[in-house]
């Protein structure tokens, strides 16, 4: 994880009200969690794949990468969610992601065959309950730190093949 006390989250959607209740109702419910650090989050919001992108490249220039990134597949007029996924796997190999789409252009087996690994990965389905969002943000926050628990004990301290890729 990027920093002990908190998770760091980009979600991204182009649908400026869901972009809204994802800020107030999950920044709501992570501020709560006084006590576990895999409650507590910093979340980051943009409203185009390719702006998810750019955030995920300069959080990596800064020393603080994202811990899960939340996209959604359709994202009109640029890249889906799939291409931005594709792109931000390429700059962050292990990083987890959770796709999030009302819409059944892909299933769960092709997005796992298009953005591997499945085990790096997750899918919602809109309408999303906010809690459920929440506890697949904190899930895939457990493995990424699974990843990095492992890789401390391989010897490489972290720092290849962890959730971030640096």
């Amino acid at each position: 994880m990027a920093d002990d006390m908190n998770l760091r989250v980009l979600l991204a959607d182009d649908e400026e009200a869901i972009v809204h209740v994802y800020s107030v109702g999950l920044g709501h419910y992570f501020a709560r969690a006084e006590y576990d650090p895999l409650r507590r989050a910093d979340l980051t919001m943009c409203r185009q794949g390719d702006e998810a992108v750019e955030l995920v490249r300069e959080a990596l220039d800064a020393g603080e990468p994202f811990d899960v990134v939340v996209l959604d597949v359709r994202m009109p007029p640029g890249i889906d969610g799939v291409e931005a996924a594709r792109r931000i796997r390429a700059l962050m190999p292990c990083v987890q992601i959770l796709f999030v789409s009302g819409f059944s252009d892909y299933g769960r087996s092709e997005l796992e065959e298009l953005v591997p690994p499945a085990t790096q990965m997750d899918y919602v389905e809109k309408p999303v309950r906010l809690s459920v969002l929440a506890d697949k943000i904190i899930s895939a926050a457990e493995r990424a730190r699974s990843f990095v628990q492992a890789d401390s004990s391989n010897g490489t301290g972290g720092t290849e093949g962890g959730p971030n890729g640096s």
